[in-house]
């Protein structure tokens, strides 16, 4: 069984397609051969990413998303954190709209959880395929700040 949650903490003016999040989020991990996940998805700020980075890692430093597996090799307990700030400057930065953004935020929150790393040009260039391969599996709007 899969399960998604989703907790917005950032802002009551997102709208949020809870149903396409969960739909994407599922489909990624059938794909991945994790049929027994459960996740939260957490969209909060970038002063918030950045205090766990901090906390958990002992670096001061911003990111986008962090992702947290409490569960085992084959099953997933996980938390994905998203900072919706960089989320927005990042759609600008890469000039791709606010949801297309959003999407593979969320999709690269998943395969770190899946075990995927993007330490290494070879890890990233290797997620970076997969995302762009699950960004097919929707072209729904997940999320909009209008």
């Amino acid at each position: 069984m899969i399960s998604v949650t989703i907790h917005n903490d950032f802002d009551d003016k997102l709208k949020i397609n809870k149903d396409a999040i969960c739909k994407l989020s599922t489909e990624v991990f059938k794909r991945e051969k994790f049929n027994n996940s459960q996740i939260d998805i957490i969209l909060t700020d970038k002063k918030f990413l950045n205090s766990l980075k901090k906390k958990y890692f002992n670096m001061d430093v911003f990111t986008d998303v962090m992702a947290f597996n409490l569960g085992d090799d084959k099953n997933i307990d996980g938390e994905i954190y998203i900072s919706i700030d960089d989320v927005l400057e990042n759609s600008k930065l890469f000039s791709k709209s606010f949801n297309d953004e959003f999407k593979r935020i969320i999709i690269h929150g998943i395969l770190h959880l899946c075990g995927y790393d993007d330490k290494t040009k070879k890890e990233k260039d290797n997620m970076t395929l997969l995302e762009e391969k699950y960004l097919l599996l929707s072209n729904i709007v997940l999320i909009s700040n209008k």
